[in-house]
C-alpha cells in the first residue's frame, strides 16, 4: 500500500517497529515487500548504537520500518516468507 510519515499514523497512536534494515539495499528490497501488503507503513532513519572490535560504541545509520500494533504478524509473516529475516525485531 502506501508509506506514510510516521506522524500520519496520529499523535498518541502506537506504532511498532517490524524491521530494521541495516544497509541501503536491504531497505528498499523491505520496503518493496511491505509495499505490496497493503498496510500502512512508516520509515524512519534511525541511529543504532554499534560495538566496535576494540570495545569501543559508534553509531550506525540504519532503516526502521514501523506499523500499528495490528498489522505486526502480517508484516512479520510477510517478510519472513520473503527472506529477510535478519532485521525483524521482536514485538
Amino acid at each position: 500500500m502506501t508509506r506514510i510519515a510516521l506522524e500520519a499514523f496520529g499523535e498518541g497512536t502506537e506504532v511498532v517497529r517490524v524491521y530494521l534494515a541495516q544497509a541501503l539495499a536491504e531497505a528498499r528490497a523491505v520496503e518493496a515487500v511491505l509495499d505490496g501488503t497493503g498496510l500502512r507503513f512508516a520509515v524512519e532513519v534511525e541511529q543504532v548504537p554499534v560495538r566496535s572490535l576494540l570495545g569501543g560504541i559508534s553509531a550506525r545509520t540504519a532503516v526502521g520500518f514501523w506499523v500499528a500494533p495490528e498489522d505486526v504478524a502480517a508484516c512479520a509473516a510477510t517478510l519472513e516468507g520473503a527472506g529477510h529475516v535478519k532485521g525483524l525485531v521482536e514485538p
